[in-house]
């Protein structure tokens, strides 16, 4: 019998203690693969200085997601502080002379012009309407600048959500929505109920991501675009979200109307086909199926097991 050995392919994850990037962690680990993790407490610059292990990857994911839409319109300070977190590690991956693959999580939820109806291709024209939107724009293109000391790749994300997702401020409707039915109170709708979202299960995000290692350890990625959508590609508006919800949880759940938001969109979903084409991914997990998979932990996490 032939044993097939995979080539160990030394990643650097940023945002490794994240929603995404644990899940992304967790996998590139037990495939036997060497990671190293940077967050807050461990950045991966020091002093303009690479720490350890940044600049030993083939494939750096930058998956620091401290902004959300509302704090990029209350702190621009963040803002600042993100964009120049991309910039020092890109400064000192060229200062290295190392030219890995560098993945960027974008938002395909806030940089497509309002003014093109959905579905949006990676065609589509870009013309972000928050300053969140505009932000991962811009970081968008302070990668891309870099196309001569990196091999860029920018994942324009829909909206994620999965078990374990947190119900902070500005993040995840449904984490809200859930852990208020959990605790038999009303859930909060912002605007426009009939307003369209593309919800993506992180499982599924994890699942390109890892395919992206994958391509970097064996082929490479000439061949793959330089941006890609990643959703589902289905439209689901906060009324259907809501009927979702109400089936798992098995009971009426109580509604409070509140006024839109500065930085909501009035439709959202994303042509994800290219992803499809360049490497083989589509999602997988159905909304329903992983509303229920949320519940389920988010009970188990209330009972304590």
């Amino acid at each position: 019998m032939t044993t097939v050995r995979v080539r160990q392919c030394a990643a650097a994850v940023i945002g490794a203690t994240g929603f995404i990037g644990s899940r992304l962690v967790a996998e590139l680990t037990s495939s036997g693969h060497p990671v190293a993790r940077f967050n807050q407490a461990h950045p991966p610059v020091v002093g303009g200085r690479a720490a350890p292990g940044l600049c030993d990857a083939e494939i750096v994911l930058f998956l620091a997601a401290r902004l959300s839409p509302a704090l990029a319109e209350r702190h621009p300070e963040q803002i600042t502080a993100e964009r120049k977190l991309l910039v020092d590690v890109l400064e000192v991956l060229r200062r290295s002379g190392r030219s890995p693959v560098f993945v960027l999580a974008s938002s395909g939820g806030t940089v497509y012009s309002p003014d093109v109806w959905p579905p949006y291709a990676e065609s589509a024209p870009t013309r972000p309407t928050s300053a969140y939107g505009r932000a991962k724009l811009r970081l968008e293109g302070e990668l891309l600048a870099h196309a001569a000391h990196v091999r860029p790749v920018v994942l324009r994300l829909s909206n994620v959500y999965g078990p374990g997702q947190r119900p902070a401020h500005g993040y995840g409707v449904l984490s809200h929505w859930l852990d208020a039915a959990a605790r038999r109170q009303p859930v909060r709708v912002f605007g426009d109920a009939d307003v369209v979202r593309d919800y993506v299960h992180v499982d599924d995000v994890a699942g390109i991501l890892t395919m992206l290692h994958r391509r970097t350890a064996d082929l490479g990625l000439d061949d793959i675009p330089a941006v890609l959508n990643v959703g589902s590609g289905a439209p689901t508006s906060l009324n259907d979200l809501l009927g979702i919800v109400s089936t798992v949880v098995d009971r009426r759940i109580e509604v409070v109307r509140e006024g839109g938001r500065q930085f909501d969109r009035r439709g959202n979903w994303l042509d994800s086909s290219l992803a499809h084409t360049a490497l083989g991914w589509k999602a997988q997990i159905g909304l329903t199926d992983g509303v229920r998979e949320c519940w389920r932990h988010l009970l188990d996490e209330r009972a304590g097991r």
